[in-house]
């Protein structure tokens, strides 16, 4: 009898369906090239957000006499991508924050405030990747988002007797356009 919840009457059981596991994703992080330590990034990412990129546009209303109508507005007001990362922090054997000094040198290609000096958008943009796989490392999706930059301030340090965790950084960054890659 169709439809009585019974194993052979589940389409994915049937076939064999894996879950989407949100923790089987990698981060490639490309800074400027006049920026070192990209490399190192990749292994201190935490978790990533905010790569919403089909967003919902905002709609118009006519009416005639009682009746409405709603359409989209013909252009979205925002194609921007906001990728928040989290970054865990570790010191190397210089006992240097090298994250943080990574993420640093990349804010100051923009406005370094030691010298005043001030950078094209060419010396500051950068690109992400993210991809997710499955638990034999096949990728099934992949964005790059392009002409990224780290906005807003560069997160600031607070210090605290009763905290004994690892210190976690978060960053945002704004990418104007991207591409995808989803199986």
């Amino acid at each position: 009898m169709p439809g009585l919840p019974h194993y052979q009457n589940n389409v994915a059981s049937r076939g064999k369906f894996e879950p989407f596991y949100s923790n089987l994703f990698e981060v490639t992080i490309r800074p400027p090239q006049t920026v070192s330590g990209g490399e190192l990034l990749l292994e201190h990412v935490n978790k990533i957000s905010g790569l919403i990129t089909d967003r919902g546009q905002e709609e118009i209303e006519q009416a005639y006499k009682s009746a409405k109508r709603t359409y989209l507005k013909a252009m979205p007001t925002d194609t921007r991508t906001e990728p928040t990362i989290e970054f865990s922090l570790n010191m190397n054997d210089a006992n240097e924050l090298y994250i943080y000094k990574t993420l640093r040198d990349w804010w100051r290609t923009a406005w370094n405030p030691l010298t005043g000096e001030q950078g094209l958008k060419k010396d500051y943009e950068g690109s992400i990747t993210v991809i997710n796989y499955n638990r034999k490392g096949e990728i099934f999706w992949q964005r790059t988002f392009q002409a990224c930059i780290p906005v807003g301030d560069l997160p600031n340090f607070d210090f605290d007797y009763g905290d004994s965790t690892a210190f976690p950084m978060e960053v945002k960054f704004k990418s104007d356009w991207f591409e995808e890659n989803i199986v």
